[in-house]
């Protein structure tokens, strides 16, 4: 079973999760805001503005005015139950074979000695199995590439992304726990008890074995989701004030992956359960620059709510976010603040998100970016991280690294941009 639950834990990474109702959070892996605490509503630039704020495109800066960024690459995992250790013990420590060893050789001589042995694998069998119970791995994966011209009389942007966000969690089956701790009893009582235990008596007369029957399982829900999006603004009058407006129309496809992997499954589709859709949605967003390098920044993305069920029945999300932010720059500095007006439910098996994100940038010469940040969650302060990057941009040519993580979680994004 070790190898199976391994190759599920797996899989329910690499094609990500949603809970029975969930809904997907407000996140962005360009390394320039995932360095800086997650910010960028107001801090951003044209290269980030179809993740962002659309609005930024009418208010970047003025050495702007093309940008190409491709790739903008992100990873991001989370083990908050130190699942991967435990599994790793539990295939390690060869737990069913002992068993199934123990049972053979009970059924050569059954002694009340050879009794207690398979008391006492089954026992060990069962204690590392329920350290896996209920205990969830989360993951979350992106992809992307950008091209933005920014303007204050009309700018615009293209962003193709795909990003994948979910997880898994092991279940263990009341059926299991009757089934071990039946055959520890008798097992512990004599050999007489434990060759009246129908699981035992049926590998020991039929050959089939006790591990074979166990039911736990796996559960792997899934969601990526595919965009392809237009990002245009303007700056316009409004009552005296320059104020930047956004639009970004966005075509996606959500496909959904929901299924349940048995421990004793031999074989493992991960096509299994898959479920498409097609959908448009919008995000709106605003900027305004003011005096002394401050700006602020208040976007809503995916203005229309979305709900989409899986071939099991479950729900995925994907609801308005709100953001608002706010930046101080200068020649050499950056500073933002970004925090959410809302509430994002959980997406797989993670916590409820509700970010506030506070972030710094240091530029040498418009070469050398150092970036830092924090991350809180207002929902959850456990998942609060730390994050942290880097840019170099000789020439135009820009190569921007965040890394970020806490004792439970680590994730980090890479991108290669030209921007003239």
């Amino acid at each position: 079973m070790s190898q199976r639950i391994l190759q599920a834990t797996v899989c329910g990474i690499l094609f990500m999760a949603a809970g029975s109702a969930s809904a997907v959070p407000f996140n962005s892996f360009d390394p320039r805001s995932y360095a800086m605490g997650g910010t960028g509503v107001a801090s951003g630039t044209s290269a980030n503005a179809g993740y962002m704020n659309p609005a930024l495109l009418a208010v970047a800066r003025e050495e702007e005015d093309f940008a190409l960024e491709f790739p903008v690459v992100g990873v991001r995992f989370r083990d908050r139950d130190d699942v991967i250790d435990e599994v790793d013990a539990y295939q390690n420590s060869n737990f069913e074979s002992n068993l199934t060893t123990a049972i053979e050789t009970y059924k050569t001589s059954p002694t009340d000695g050879n009794a207690a042995a398979v008391a006492t694998e089954a026992e060990a069998l069962w204690l590392q199995l329920s350290k896996l119970s209920n205990k969830a791995v989360q993951g979350e994966v992106n992809g992307g590439l950008v091209i933005g011209i920014p303007s204050k009389r009309f700018g615009a942007a293209l962003t193709v992304n795909a990003r994948g966000i979910g997880g898994g969690v092991l279940n263990v089956t009341s059926a299991d726990d009757s089934l071990v701790n039946d055959i520890v009893a008798a097992g512990k009582t004599s050999s007489t008890a434990l060759a009246s235990n129908a699981a035992i008596n049926d590998q020991v007369v039929n050959g089939n074995n006790v591990v074979d029957k166990l039911t736990s399982n796996m559960s792997v829900r899934g969601a990526v989701i595919q965009e392809v999006s237009l990002s245009l603004a303007r700056e316009f009058n409004i009552g005296g004030h320059d104020v930047a407006i956004g639009l970004t129309p966005k075509y996606l496809k959500v496909t959904t992956f929901d299924y349940q992997v048995g421990v004793n499954t031999a074989d493992f589709d991960a096509d299994q359960g898959k479920k498409a859709y097609s959908d448009f949605n919008l995000d709106v967003g605003v900027g305004k620059t003011f005096a002394k390098g401050w700006k602020s920044g208040l976007v809503v993305k995916n203005l229309i709510a979305q709900d989409y069920k899986t071939v099991l029945g479950n729900t995925i999300k994907i609801e308005p976010q709100a953001r608002a932010g706010l930046s101080h720059s200068t020649e050499w500095s950056t500073v933002a603040v970004d925090i959410d007006l809302n509430e994002s439910d959980s997406t797989g098996f993670d916590a409820r998100t509700q970010y506030a994100g506070f972030g710094v940038e240091l530029d040498a010469w418009n070469t050398i970016q150092l970036r830092a940040g924090y991350r809180h969650n207002m929902s959850d302060s456990d998942t609060s991280i730390m994050t942290a990057g880097f840019g170099l941009s000789p020439f135009g040519v820009h190569i921007d690294v965040a890394v970020a993580g806490n004792d439970d979680e680590v994730g980090g994004s890479f991108q290669l941009g030209f921007r003239f």
